[in-house]
Formats: C-alpha cells, structure tokens, sequence
C-alpha cells in the first residue's frame, strides 16, 4: 500500500501550533541581556615601534610582590619605589605593562605642559589627569611614535581605524623631548 505525502504546508501549520502551544504552556522566553563589549588593552591590541617591544608582568598579587621587593631591598629603596610605581601602573594596564612606552609618557608628562594644559580643562588634579593620560594609552588612544613623540591615535578594529587593520596616526599630541627613555632610537 502506497503512503500519501503529506501536504508541506499543512505539516508546517501543525508545527508551528505546537510551538505555539508550547509556548504558551511554558511562557515568553526572557530577553537576553547583551554583554557589555569589554576594551581590549594595549598589548592585546599589539602596538607597533620600538617603545612596545619590552613588556613587564609582575607575578603575584600586589601585597606578595611588594613583600617580595621590600625583603630583598627594604621599605625605601628605589626598588620598592619602583615597584610601588609599576603595581599603580599595572591597575590602568593591567597584567602586561609596556615599561619603554610608560617610561616615555612618564617623561613626555614630566617635561611638557601636557599635565598643566589638561588639568584645568577637564576640571581634575595633575595626578587624575596623568591617570586619565594613561588610561587613554592604555587603550590604544596615544601611542609613542618611534621618536619619542606623543600621538592620537585610532587602534585596529573600529570604524575609524585604518583599512587592513593598522594603526590611524591622527594628531602628534607631543613632541619628543631630547631624552629619551627605554628606545633603541
């Protein structure tokens, strides 16, 4: 005996009343929360030039490292200076720290009237405004051209970066002071 094919209309008509029987016994799916897009870091975002080829990343929670560093050195030492610098730093870019490229920034602060002319602007104290710089570089907004100079830049990714993925070299920020720090320039 020879079976009848079935009607693929009707076959979806019956399946789409089961799930809406379905759905009515069970109720509305709950609306999906969209994930926050988390920024990437510097390093993940790879920088190019020679001030982001040496990257540090202090191992351990801040209180082991610092015990660590004021055993072998003391409490005041240049290294425990040093440390304490770096575990702040390590806070704006996180577990990988690119120590040329911050100390070059560090300078570039220290030299120019970057601080002063952003403070009064953006209504905050030096210290919040040299956090506020380093949160920008630790985002891959400023970057350390291959001089020494400070910047604007637009990493890979968004719609203003450059095509094929690379690096929009917007405004030099600041020019290179004559030191120089953590280069091979």
């Amino acid at each position: 005996m020879a079976r009848k094919q079935a009607d693929p209309t009707a076959r979806r008509a019956r399946e789409a009343a089961r799930r809406a029987a379905a759905a009515e016994r069970i109720g509305p799916r709950p609306a999906r929360t969209p994930r926050p897009r988390q920024p990437k870091l510097l390093f993940d975002l790879e920088p190019p030039g020679v001030f982001y080829t040496d990257w540090d990343s202090p191992v351990g929670t801040d209180t082991e490292v610092m015990a660590e560093v004021t055993d072998r050195f003391g409490a005041d030492s240049d290294e425990a200076t040093t440390m304490r610098f770096l575990l702040r730093i390590r806070e704006i870019y996180g577990p990988n720290i690119p120590l040329g490229a911050v100390g070059q920034l560090e300078l570039l602060l220290d030299e120019t009237d970057l601080l002063n002319q952003l403070s009064p602007r953006i209504g905050v104290s030096a210290d919040d405004a040299r956090d506020s710089v380093h949160s920008l570089h630790a985002h891959g907004m400023l970057l350390i051209a291959d001089d020494g100079s400070l910047w604007m830049t637009v990493p890979p990714g968004p719609p203003y970066s450059a095509p094929d993925g690379q690096w929009s070299f917007v405004e030099q920020k600041v020019e290179a002071p004559a030191e120089q720090v953590g280069a091979d320039t």
